[in-house]
């Protein structure tokens, strides 16, 4: 498992109430960028990456994912519509499948708020690292 999945699995498994509240999803997108009018759009582009045969709970964290990566592609000035932009895309959903499947296999308890936010903010860590892949770190080196 790469260390990415292993300290989103750590972070979904940390147990609640250490004085530590999570808002919810809807909160953190408010206080983490403002949506702009193109953000539905693409999110319904990038919904066709969602598998059919998910259940509804992992959809849901699915799509909260995808919801992170447009976040972070608005923030980074990154098209949806590019290949090597989408490219991010199906291993993203793959990491958070992989993370769910192992809380499930574990019966381990975790909050699915807690689960949702810790899925948005993968998606915008994974549009950040891609920026600095596909662009950023060329510019400085």
């Amino acid at each position: 498992m790469n260390p990415d999945k292993r300290e989103l699995l750590s972070l979904i498994l940390r147990p609640a109430g250490r004085g530590q509240e999570v808002a919810t999803v809807e909160e953190r997108v408010r206080e983490k960028a403002q949506p702009r009018p193109e953000f539905d759009e693409w999110l319904q582009a990038l919904q066709s990456f969602l598998p059919a045969d998910a259940d509804e709970e992992l959809t849901d964290y699915l799509r909260h994912a995808l919801m992170g990566v447009v976040v972070g592609f608005g923030d980074r000035h990154l098209s949806p519509y590019l290949d090597q932009h989408r490219a991010i895309i199906p291993p993203l959903l793959a990491d958070i499948g992989a993370v769910y499947g192992q809380a499930k296999a574990a019966d381990a308890e975790y909050s699915r708020e807690g689960f949702r936010f810790r899925a948005y903010d993968y998606g915008i860590h994974k549009a950040y690292y891609l920026d600095w892949s596909l662009y950023l770190s060329r510019d400085l080196y």
